[in-house]
């Protein structure tokens, strides 16, 4: 989205081109996914959640047309603390990224770090991350900054040191409240409230930097069909005149999508172009065949052989098991029908509520449909966005029957002599009136 005036900074005066992107530097604080446990949400892990963050961040800066790399490529990739500040020399800026802990349960305001001298006024940025974190999360004590100095009388935090010694301009350590207080340990553990916080700290970063983007575009799966079953069904045939179905006609499935997604809410014309991806216009051919009932691939794992994936006793259940799977990727509604997709419990619910992150290498959060999946969104919107346009012929007016040549000729007639008459009885009027 193109950033608008924050009320919490003037934006820095950095001309920014497309010959010199801002380059950014991630960290996710802390190694592995078990570390820094919450003790008041048992489930809470710092590193689990920063680690989910800065994927996220990542992406959103990425789009905002910034360059990002981050200290590590996997969660459970051992590296020492100085040696992931370092990792950023050739940046603009160096985030490390962390939820803090101390012995009060009622201490909640989230902490920026910064450089203790303000080396090129870093404070602006951090403490508009800062007030924007806390404004986000609700929490009861504003946001702030604060500095740190060792006895040496450099920087007390390891990664901050290495950042200021390989020459990054502005580092920060960003503390996302405190993980020893309940409701913000609650809030960090939801993955929507994740994206929500990548989302305003790329456009804190991007109004720092007078960065400006193109709107960006979403297709939520969630929602109402904008094609019709006739031109689902028309559209298939126009690439497959013969689709492999068991049970049903071709026009009675689409039906089926558009009913069954009404039901749950979920986008019904989204889910048939899915199946005519995953099925190649119902022609088959791979792990899953045609009497499965099985129009998405659902159980068809990467390696399995042909046959291994879920079984539906019919159509209408086929369809509805993708609906639902659908449904867990988008939404954490709950479902309106009984459970009939197997794999339902499997989703992480909400993780994917546009098709453009159904494919797991394009969604921010890893997750994801098909995995890797690079592509897999912007496939299945190709077919849709062709359905939807699918023209529907319409049908002809009727027309008067052909009149046979022998009561045409007896219509002529029948015309001249009434015309002849008209005349006769014409002049014979004339006469009696003179």
């Amino acid at each position: 989205m193109t950033w608008t005036a924050n009320p919490f900074f003037t934006p820095m005066r950095k001309r920014v081109t497309t010959m010199s992107k801002v380059k950014i530097c991630l960290d996710a604080g802390h190694i592995g996914s078990t570390y820094n446990q919450s003790p008041v949400v048992k489930t809470y892990y710092e590193s689990t959640m920063v680690w989910k963050l800065h994927l996220k961040l990542k992406a959103a800066l990425e789009h905002r047309g910034f360059e990002v790399v981050t200290t590590r490529a996997d969660i459970d990739t051992p590296m020492e603390v100085y040696a992931r500040g370092a990792a950023a020399r050739g940046c603009d800026v160096f985030l490390s990224l962390h939820s803090n802990a101390c012995d009060t349960e009622s201490v909640d305001y989230p902490v920026v770090y910064r450089a203790y001298d303000n080396q090129n006024d870093a404070d602006t940025l951090a403490r508009a991350i800062a007030l924007a974190i806390g404004q986000l999360m609700g929490t009861r004590q504003q946001g702030r900054t604060a500095t740190r100095r060792n006895n040496a009388g450099g920087e007390y935090y390891g990664v901050l040191r290495g950042a200021r010694a390989a020459g990054v301009p502005v580092y920060l350590l960003v503390e996302h409240s405190f993980h020893t207080n309940t409701a913000a340990t609650k809030w960090l553990s939801i993955d929507e409230n994740l994206d929500r916080l990548a989302e305003a700290e790329a456009d804190l970063l991007a109004g720092y930097f007078n960065v400006q983007t193109a709107p960006e575009i979403r297709t939520s799966i969630m929602g109402t069909a904008q094609a019709t079953a006739q031109q689902m069904a028309l559209f298939c045939r126009s690439r497959n005149p013969a689709p492999q179905l068991t049970g049903c006609s071709l026009e009675a499935l689409a039906q089926m999508y558009l009913i069954e997604g009404a039901a749950e809410g979920v986008r019904g014309d989204v889910a048939f172009a899915q199946s005519l991806h995953e099925t190649g216009f119902f022609r088959f051919g791979g792990i899953v065949q045609p009497g499965q009932n099985n129009f998405a691939g659902i159980g068809a794992l990467n390696g399995n052989t042909t046959g291994q994936a879920a079984t539906f006793p019919n159509a209408l259940t086929g369809v509805r098991a993708q609906i639902q799977h659908l449904k867990a990727y988008a939404s954490t509604e709950p479902l309106k029908n009984p459970c009939v997709d197997p794999r339902f419990g499997l989703v992480t619910r909400g993780s994917a509520p546009y098709v453009e992150w159904l494919g797991a290498a394009d969604n921010p959060s890893g997750a994801g449909w098909a995995y890797p999946g690079k592509g897999y969104g912007a496939s299945v919107l190709t077919l849709l966005s062709q359905l939807i346009a699918q023209t529907v012929p319409q049908p002809k007016p009727p027309q008067s029957p052909a009149i046979p040549d022998w009561q045409r000729s007896g219509l002529q007639t029948l015309e001249q002599s009434a015309k002849n008459y008209s005349q006769t009885a014409e002049r014979r009027g004339i006469m009696s009136s003179r």
